[in-house]
């Protein structure tokens, strides 16, 4: 088949255009290094450093003054169950989503596959039949809703390309936060066990790297 010089020029034209809006608009978050060989761990437990003394990380966002404050060092790394992105609240300011993981125990029996997770109101919650073998606290140990605080915009991008069944590891703080704005005060804390239940259990965690897909975000 033959082209006249024009319609040349006009795919040439075309294929630029298209080239650039895919370059402009297509970008995710940018992996730092090469390409992670490390190997996520999900059958180990979280790890956690208490940390004292922490200087206070501050934010100024929609008229509120944030303190993200670091209680300790932690290291999560498991198999998503979901992720929950929020846009309402004081909280989703700083934290844009929930991920509900699962480790240990809970992945080497691959009993988190017989159960029904959701997501709601930055809470999570499961469902399972009569034949499970396991009960509700054997549950909340291997597994966490952990409200995300992304430490930059490369992180939170990262974490908005997570999906249910992904492996992934994520580094940071577990973290106290208070947040003022006029004569409104708030505060969200974070457990600091994985033994708890119920209000107050849930993990807020301060993200500086993210390990997912082969790749590390930082």
């Amino acid at each position: 088949m033959l082209f006249k010089k024009g319609v040349i020029m006009r795919l040439m034209i075309i294929g630029l255009t298209s080239f650039l809006l895919l370059s402009l608009f297509g970008c995710g978050p940018k992996p730092i290094g090469t390409v992670s060989f490390e190997k996520i761990d999900i059958r180990s437990e979280p790890e956690q450093e208490r940390i004292l003394d922490a200087p206070p990380i501050e934010i100024q966002a929609q008229g509120y003054d944030i303190k993200i404050i670091p209680k300790a060092k932690y290291d999560l790394q498991g198999i998503v169950l979901g992720r929950k992105n929020y846009n309402a609240g004081w909280n989703s300011i700083i934290s844009p989503c929930d991920l509900a993981i699962a480790w240990d125990k809970m992945v080497i029996t691959g009993m988190y596959k017989q159960i029904e997770w959701s997501q709601s109101s930055r809470w999570y919650y499961w469902r399972y039949d009569e034949e499970f073998p396991f009960d509700n606290a054997f549950i909340a140990r291997y597994s966490a809703n952990t409200h995300i605080i992304p430490a930059n915009t490369n992180i939170k991008s990262a974490v908005l390309n997570i999906a249910r069944g992904d492996t992934v590891e994520l580094i940071g703080y577990l973290a106290f936060v208070t947040a003022d704005k006029k004569e409104n005060n708030f505060w969200w804390n974070s457990s600091l066990s994985r033994n708890d239940t119920g209000d107050g259990s849930c993990e807020i965690m301060y993200v500086t790297g993210i390990r997912h897909g082969g790749m590390f975000y930082k």
